[in-house]
C-alpha cells in the first residue's frame, strides 16, 4: 500500500494518493511554510470537526484542552485561514474546514491501516481480544464464549463490553472494539457480518401459568395486553410486526419494567402472570438455573433471529476470528441452529 501527501505552495495543494489513485486534494490557499502537517495536527483537527467542543475533543486525543486549542490555532496561523467558526457556542468547521477535515479523515484512515498491519505481523495474541455483544445476548453466552476462545487462544485476554448494536457499529469503526456479536437484524451493513448460528424465539410465562400448557404457540395466540417488550431489541423479524400489529401490546402488564434488562423483565414474570419474549439462549440458562418459568416455543418462521459476528473490513484479527467461528461449529451452544 502507498500513502503519500504531495505538498507545494503558493498556494498549497495537499493531495491523497493510495495506491496510486487520487483520494482528495485540497487547497489550503495560503502558504505553509517549511514546516510539515503531522498526523497529531490531524487527528486534532478530525476531533474537533467531530466533536465540534474543545474540551470533548481533548479528552478523545488524550491531551489538555489549552494544548488542544493553541496547536490548532497555531495551525490556523501558519494556513492563514480559519478552519474553525469560534463565534457561537459551538465550534463549526468553516467551508474550508469541512475539506480539511475530509482530508484529514482519509489521511488518519491510511495511517491507522499501516498500524493494523504492523498487528497482523506481530504476536497476534499478545494483545487483548475485545469482544462486544448485544445486552440481550451477553448475559447468556459470555461464560461459552470464554471458554470456547480459550480453548482455541489459551493466551489471549478476552475483554468483553455490552452495549446496543449501534453503539457496538460505532465501536467497531472506531477501532475501540475488536469483534462484536449482534442479531443480522440489528446489522447496518457497515461492517464485515459472518453468521455463527440462529435461535428461535421463547414466549416466558410463570410456571403454572393457563399457557404454560402450550406445547407450541402462535403470534395471534399471545396475550399482547400483559405483553412486556424490553427496550432491548432482540432482532428476531417478526419483533416489529408484534409491536406494530398490537397497539395495546402491555396495556395491562401488573408493572412496567419494559426499560429493564432482559433478566430483570423475567424475575418479574416469575412472580406474575405478565410475559415476554426471549431468545433460546435465555431460556435454556433460566432452565438449567431453575427460575420459576415456562417456556413455550413460538410457531412462526420469523420468530428466529441469526447472530453474527461484524468487524472492519481488513481487520487484521481476522485469523483469530476464523479460529473462534470454527470451534463454534465444532461446539455450538446447544439451544441454537449453526448456519
Amino acid at each position: 500500500m502507498c500513502v503519500s501527501a504531495l505538498f507545494r505552495v503558493s498556494p498549497l495543494i495537499l493531495t491523497v494518493v493510495v495506491g496510486g489513485t487520487r483520494l482528495a486534494e485540497l487547497d489550503l490557499i495560503s502558504e505553509y511554510g517549511n514546516r510539515k502537517l503531522n498526523l497529531r495536527d490531524l487527528e486534532y483537527v478530525h476531533a474537533l470537526g467531530n466533536y465540534q467542543s474543545f474540551s470533548k475533543a481533548a479528552v478523545a486525543c488524550n491531551v489538555s484542552q489549552p494544548a488542544l486549542s493553541n496547536q490548532v490555532k497555531k495551525l490556523e496561523q501558519e494556513l492563514g485561514a480559519e478552519l474553525f467558526d469560534r463565534r457561537l457556542q459551538e465550534i463549526r468547521p468553516t467551508e474550508l474546514g469541512n475539506r480539511v477535515i475530509a482530508s484529514a479523515k482519509l489521511l488518519l484512515e491510511e495511517a491507522q491501516k499501516i498500524r493494523d498491519m504492523a498487528t497482523e505481523y506481530r504476536n497476534p495474541t499478545a494483545l487483548p481480544l475485545r469482544v462486544g455483544m448485544v445486552p440481550t445476548l451477553a448475559p447468556f453466552l459470555m461464560r461459552y464464549l470464554f471458554e470456547q476462545i480459550q480453548a482455541v487462544l489459551p493466551d489471549i485476554k478476552l475483554v468483553v463490553s455490552e452495549a446496543s448494536s449501534t453503539e457496538l457499529t460505532k465501536r467497531v469503526g472506531n477501532r475501540d472494539v475488536d469483534i462484536a456479536l449482534i442479531p443480522r437484524n440489528l446489522y447496518d451493513g457497515q461492517m464485515d457480518f459472518s453468521p455463527l448460528f440462529t435461535e428461535r424465539m421463547f414466549l416466558a410465562t410463570q410456571s403454572g401459568h393457563w399457557l404454560s400448557k402450550y406445547k407450541t404457540i402462535a403470534l395471534d395466540e399471545i396475550p399482547y395486553r400483559k405483553l412486556i417488550c424490553p427496550n432491548d431489541s432482540l432482532g428476531f423479524e417478526a419483533e416489529q410486526q408484534v409491536q406494530r400489529t398490537n397497539p395495546g401490546t402491555g396495556n395491562d402488564v401488573c408493572l412496567d419494567v419494559s426499560g429493564a434488562g432482559l433478566e430483570t423483565v423475567c424475575r418479574h414474570i416469575c412472580v406474575s402472570d405478565d410475559c415476554t419474549i426471549i431468545p433460546a439462549l435465555a431460556s435454556e440458562r433460566f432452565q438449567r438455573e431453575g427460575w420459576n418459568l415456562a417456556f413455550i416455543p413460538i410457531d412462526d418462521p420469523d420468530c428466529v433471529r441469526e447472530i453474527g459476528v461484524i468487524s472492519r473490513v481488513g481487520c487484521p484479527r481476522k485469523p483469530l476470528l476464523a479460529k473462534i467461528q470454527k470451534q463454534i461449529t465444532i461446539c455450538p451452544p446447544s439451544c441454537v441452529q449453526l448456519v
